[in-house]
Parts: structure tokens; C-alpha cells; sequence
């Protein structure tokens, strides 16, 4: 009987490791694309860690957003940029862009302080039971609910930094696009 509770546990146990695996590889590796693609391996196995746990639609999410739509958009990038390793190592910063780092690093810091004093507390109000969920309309609309109430402000952090990095990905891409006249 104790080897079937060993089971799950030796699965997140593989899963953890793969886990960590992909994830060493999506930085280790040298070629873009490799890491990218090592990210999507990372992302599945993500998936399979949330499926293990009964979290389905979770995982359902993590295969479409994540794994699908996001390492999409950072191919995407990849392959705009274009950067080969020789102007990897040419890339040199302006002073008004080190300026607008470092505000822009500021407002993170104070935005992430600010979301600390801020947070709600998770252990008291986050403990709800099978009935309660049931009760409330099933588990989707309870974490709907909670991240549209409770979390809104890091939900909409969230997606102003993902606009961010795209907007940057798009400036530096144009950047190099400048048509010089002779």
C-alpha cells in the first residue's frame, strides 16, 4: 500500500528535476533558439507538475498561453533581432537610455514595495474548502474572482510589464533599421 503513495510523490520528484534540467538549459544554451526551445520543454513539463496535481485547467492554460502564444512571441523576437554574436558584444547604451533604465527600475521598486505593504493576506482569506468552491461556482470562478478582486493590481502589473518588453523588443528591433543617407 505505501508503494502507491510513493508514486506521486517519485513523479513531482522527476518532474522537479526535469524541471530544473530544461530550465539550466534555457540559459546555458548559446543559441537563442535552443534556449527557446528548451523553454517550451520547461513549459510542458510545468504543465505535467500542474496536471499531476489535479490542476487540468491550469495545465490546459500553461500548454495554450504559456508554451504556445508566449515562446511564439519570444521566436518572434529572436528572429527580428537577429543579433549574430559579433554585435552581441558591439551593443553599447546611451546615457538617456541608462537614464530611463534606471527610473524605470525605480518605478519597479517602488510599484514592488508598494504591492508588498499592499498584499492581501493569502493564509487567511485563500483557505477555502471543497464545499466552499463548489458553493461558489466551481473552482475557475473562485481563482477568477480572487485574481480580478484581491490580486487585481499584480494581475495588471503583470500585464503593463509584458507590454513593456514587447514595445522594448520593438524599439531595439527598429533601431538597427535606420536608413543612413550617404
Amino acid at each position: 500500500m505505501e508503494a502507491l503513495y510513493l508514486v506521486p510523490e517519485m513523479l513531482f520528484y522527476v518532474l522537479a528535476g526535469l524541471i530544473l534540467l530544461s530550465s539550466v538549459m534555457v540559459v546555458a544554451a548559446r543559441n537563442p533558439v535552443t534556449s527557446a526551445i528548451f523553454l517550451v520543454v520547461d513549459l510542458f513539463f510545468i504543465a505535467a507538475l500542474y496536471a499531476q496535481l489535479d490542476a487540468h485547467f491550469t495545465a490546459a492554460i500553461q500548454v495554450l498561453v504559456y508554451a504556445g502564444a508566449i515562446v511564439v512571441l519570444f521566436v518572434f523576437v529572436i528572429m527580428i533581432l537577429n543579433l549574430k554574436p559579433e554585435a552581441v558584444r558591439g551593443i553599447r547604451f546611451s546615457v538617456g537610455e541608462a537614464v530611463v533604465f534606471l527610473i524605470t527600475l525605480a518605478g519597479f521598486v517602488i510599484v514592488g514595495s508598494e504591492l508588498a505593504h499592499t498584499a492581501p493576506d493569502v493564509t487567511t482569506s485563500g483557505n477555502l474548502g471543497v464545499a466552499a468552491i463548489e458553493l461558489a461556482g466551481g473552482n475557475t470562478y473562485v481563482v477568477a474572482m480572487r485574481m480580478f478582486t484581491a490580486f487585481l493590481w499584480p494581475f495588471e502589473m503583470a500585464s503593463v510589464l509584458i507590454l513593456l518588453a514587447i514595445v522594448a523588443c520593438v524599439m531595439v528591433a527598429k533601431k538597427d533599421k535606420r536608413v543612413t543617407k550617404v
